[in-house]
């Protein structure tokens, strides 16, 4: 599975990685996987690092991801895409915008501190 959820105990913040190369289907399956976990506390703020997905959305599965397939992830907290810059910070940009539209609070950063600074101000 390319995707990692780490929650330390006492840490205010849950922690989502992706590694790898995937496709829609697969990725979607794991992320439902994610948003189902019981460590992962109603309104628990998200750092989702992209850093290492190889996998490339299309706009279609962009506005799918944002819309239909991951809103349990998304809705009701705070989650901060750490994207690579160039392309998937685009494609991340695009998802947060189309999830924002859809009532979730998601931003895209390249800079770790960056969004772990808006997690804490977006509490």
């Amino acid at each position: 599975m390319p995707f990692e959820l780490r929650v330390a105990p006492g840490d205010r913040v849950a922690r989502l990685r992706g590694w790898g190369n995937d496709d829609y289907l697969s990725t979607q399956e794991a992320l439902e996987r994610v948003a189902a976990d019981p460590r992962l506390a109603p309104g628990m703020p998200v750092l989702f690092d992209l850093r290492e997905l190889e996998y490339l959305a299309t706009p279609p599965e962009v506005a799918s991801f944002a819309t239909d397939a991951m809103p349990r992830l998304y809705l009701g907290r705070p989650v901060a895409l750490l994207a690579q810059r160039g392309t998937q910070l685009g494609i991340c940009r695009a998802f947060a915008a189309k999830a924002t539209q859809a009532g979730a609070r998601v931003e895209a950063f390249v800079e770790p501190e960056l969004a772990e600074d808006w997690l804490e101000r977006d509490r």
